[in-house]
């Protein structure tokens, strides 16, 4: 499960998150900061790009097949996001939430702001959207972008 794994369900994501999250308490000394793995192209999960509707834009959604560690104060968690990292899921939390009355709780509270507010096209979701789902969102996109390009 180090960075680059490539593993081969969906389904598989939350105990290699598990797994790397507990290795990281075990060996803190270790510097794993940008921990991310990805669903393989070989899995039966794996989806594209919907390219019948025209070409690709940069900036444009691809699917959120890749994850992440993340962490909010001393609460970590993964989420899925795209290749290049502009489009997120939820967070998923492997941890409890900070008691109120730990010295860490207030720097978890403005960064789980901070996380919440970076999910926006996925919002909702705390996994990929199933294929047919994530093609019904890329063409949502497209005639938003349509719209926006018209108004200017």
């Amino acid at each position: 499960g180090g960075t680059g794994y490539e593993f081969q369900h969906i389904s598989d994501a939350p105990d290699i998150a598990m797994a790397v999250n507990s290795f990281k308490k075990q060996r803190p000394s270790l510097l794993m900061t940008n921990w991310r793995a990805s669903l393989s192209e070989d899995s039966p999960d794996w989806y594209g790009l919907d390219d019948e509707f025209g070409e690709y834009y940069l900036g444009d959604p691809s699917p959120p097949l890749h994850v992440r560690l993340v962490a909010a104060g001393s609460r970590v968690g993964y989420r899925w996001e795209t290749f290049v990292g502009d489009h997120l899921c939820k967070v998923n939390w492997l941890d409890p939430v900070p008691d109120r009355e730990s010295s860490d709780y207030e720097k978890y509270i403005e960064e789980l702001r901070v996380i919440e507010r970076q999910v926006r096209f996925f919002r909702g979701f705390h996994q990929p959207p199933s294929e047919e789902e994530f093609h019904r969102l890329e063409f949502e996109f497209g005639l938003l972008r349509a719209e926006r390009q018209n108004d200017e």
